[in-house]
């Protein structure tokens, strides 16, 4: 299976963007998709109780966009997979939004 890079994703959903698509922002998706369990902030949660705060300085150097978007894609622990809910362009743009989250 082939994995689309992260900036390709980006580059989707700009052009969907600037073509009139109804492509709902970055920030649009991790608030609708996200955000109950990680916080608009990037601070977990109670129900995401041990997951690491996407704010952290030590998250946001350990975690690269890429892997940010393989584990909204694939899951990891108790994170559900998203690859089915959501278009490959949809989760790069998601993984740009959670490396904007640093303080």
């Amino acid at each position: 299976m082939r994995k689309t890079p992260v900036f390709l994703s980006l580059l989707l959903a700009a052009s969907a963007a600037a073509a009139g698509g109804d492509a709902p922002s970055a920030k649009t998706l991790y608030d609708q998709k996200c955000a109950i369990c990680h916080g608009k902030d990037g601070v977990a949660k109670p129900q995401a109780k041990g997951s690491r705060n996407f704010n952290d300085p030590a998250f946001q150097s350990a975690m690269s966009a890429d892997a940010i978007a393989k584990v909204t894609a694939e899951g990891k622990g108790k994170m559900p997979a998203y690859r089915s809910q959501l278009k490959p362009a949809e989760i790069g743009a998601i993984a740009a939004h959670v490396k904007t989250l640093a303080p």
